[in-house]
Formats: C-alpha cells, structure tokens, sequence
C-alpha cells in the first residue's frame, strides 16, 4: 500500500486498483493448472490436456497414476482436474525429474501429487489403488512395455482404465514414435486389451486400455 501511496493514488483508488489486480492473478491461476511453468508455449493447444481428460473420464476423487512423468507437465493437468480430494502418483524412473515435480508441489502448495520411482518393467505403484492410468508421450521410450504393463495390472482397481497418449508418426515428421500398428501390436502381446483409439488430436492417438478378463 505505501507503494501505491507514493504513486498518488486516492485511498478508494488504492483499494480498487488492489481488488482489480487480485482478480487478474485470480483469474490467470484458474485458466491454467498449477505447475505451469513447464507449459511449451504450444503444447496446450496441441496436446489439449483439458479435453483429453474430459474424454477419457477423469473426474475428481480420482486416484491416477501417471507413468513417466516426467517434470510433471501433464501431472498438474491431472492434479486439477481429481482436485483436492483425489490424488495423482507421478512414476518415473529419473529422480531428478521427479524432484522438481516435489518442489513444484512444495512452492505452489498442492498437497493430491506423490512421486514415485520405478524401474523400467515396475511403475511401483501402491496396490489396488488406481482409478485411472495415463502414459502421455512415454509409451514408445519403455524398454520393456509388455513387463511394465504386467506390472502395472497389481495396482489397479476393478474397471480402471488405462490410457496411452502417443504422437502417431503418420501424422508427424518426427519418425522417432510408433505407428498405431507397433503400439496395438505390443498391447496384444500383453494383459491388457485396446478397447478404443480416439485421433482427434492433431498429432496423437488416444489408446484406451482395459484389462483382460
């Protein structure tokens, strides 16, 4: 306020400037997730986290586990959107990744995400616990997918699905990705069954996953 004082500014002017720039940040907190600091400056509008969460099902009281997640920028999406009352494990197998995550949580104060390190066929994460499994651009990276998604199957509550964002190389440059044939190729081999692909992003595919019965 003495700042506001040396500008000149009225008390009642004062006080309406100060409401209105709370209501700015207010408003720019609620537009993006926490975190968002790790937001490229296209990536939102590509990968379109808030639709892809919409589509798929995640609500709040969730508990998802997120495999490979990297510096978190699609675990703050999913932080958002179980709220406070749900909860998000953030797998990866680099500690260092998962320690800026923490510090996020510890600088923004959100309390619904726990890291967690696995191994590269263990996600480890807690048994029976999971609503809902997201791997957003990690799928094609795991060095052993049909293991790691045997492993994955412990923590999973009945019904819960499982979902693999990838980049589909026929709609990109980037030949680094598998094709939609490799990825359902490497899910048949495992216990798990592709129920659904949604491809209305630009450059992903949606496989919806559901274990075998």
């Amino acid at each position: 306020m003495s700042i506001i004082n040396k500008a000149g500014l009225k008390r009642g002017a004062a006080a309406h400037f100060g409401a209105a720039l709370i209501a700015v940040v207010l408003s720019c907190l609620n537009a993006r997730p926490l975190g968002a600091q790790y937001n490229a400056p296209n990536r939102d509008s590509v990968e379109q986290p808030a639709k892809v969460m919409e589509v798929t099902g995640v609500k709040p009281g969730m508990v998802i586990g997120e495999i490979g997640a990297g510096r978190g920028y699609f675990t703050f999406w999913l932080s958002r959107g179980v709220g406070e009352k749900g909860k998000v494990y953030a797998n990866d197998i680099d500690r260092s990744s998962l320690a800026s995550i923490e510090r996020t949580c510890v600088d923004e104060k959100i309390t619904n995400i726990e890291t967690v390190l696995g191994t590269v066929e263990d996600p480890r994460f807690p048994a029976g616990s999971l609503d809902m499994v997201f791997m957003v651009n990690s799928f094609h990276d795991l060095e052993r997918p049909v293991e790691l998604l045997a492993n994955l199957l412990p923590a999973l509550k009945p019904g819960a699905t499982v979902v693999i964002m990838d980049r589909d190389p026929a709609r990109t440059s980037d030949r680094h990705f598998m094709t939609r044939a490799e990825v359902e190729e490497t899910i048949g081999r495992s216990v798990f069954e592709l129920v659904k692909v949604e491809d209305f992003l630009r450059d992903h595919n949606l496989y919806i996953l559901k274990a075998r019965r």
